[in-house]
């Protein structure tokens, strides 16, 4: 789930939300442990350790395959405020050119994500991030380089049974 909100009520409890119907069921993840599974779109985490930023939740729908949502083709790059940024450039290095993929206004929620394309198998991509302050001026970029093996693919294959009732099992 990539697009969730959270917001830090007034008893220091992140509330996270979602978009989904009331009745889905979410998996809710924290560091490759499973911490809850929720039905609706909202979740309460009160645990220690993330007073000015909320935790990084993976969100993820019961109904879909789990491991494609745990090891997916593409990245997340997530950070936390800047003080002074009015702004965020996300940057993608491509044949030798920092090319921009978007901007992100700074909104004060303490906690930034961008998703990625799709990066192809064994590759390697740059990405890098900027803070932009009130004039688009950009402080010190933070690179990130993302080196990809996806997960094979099942192999497509045909089966039939002869007249001897023999199995073959040939390329698809």
């Amino acid at each position: 789930m990539e697009d969730w909100t959270a917001t830090k009520n007034e008893r220091g409890v992140w509330q996270f939300t979602w978009s989904g119907a009331p009745a889905d069921i979410f998996n809710v993840w924290l560091d490759g442990v499973l911490i809850a599974t929720v039905t609706g779109t909202e979740y309460d985490f009160d645990k220690e350790g993330y007073d000015a930023t909320p935790p990084p939740l993976e969100i993820v729908d019961d109904e879909d395959d789990a491991e494609s949502e745990l090891y997916p083709p593409f990245a997340i790059i997530q950070w936390r405020t800047v003080d002074g940024a009015a702004a965020y450039l996300v940057e993608r290095l491509v044949s030798a050119s920092w090319v921009v993929q978007k901007t992100i206004t700074e909104d004060g929620s303490g906690w930034y994500a961008f998703t990625t394309v799709v990066l192809g198998d064994q590759t390697s991509e740059q990405y890098r991030v900027s803070a932009l302050d009130s004039r688009t001026n950009a402080g010190t970029a933070v690179a990130y380089t993302f080196a990809l093996v996806r997960n094979p693919a099942p192999p497509s294959v045909s089966y039939a049974i002869d007249g001897a009732k023999d199995l073959e099992v040939s390329a698809a």
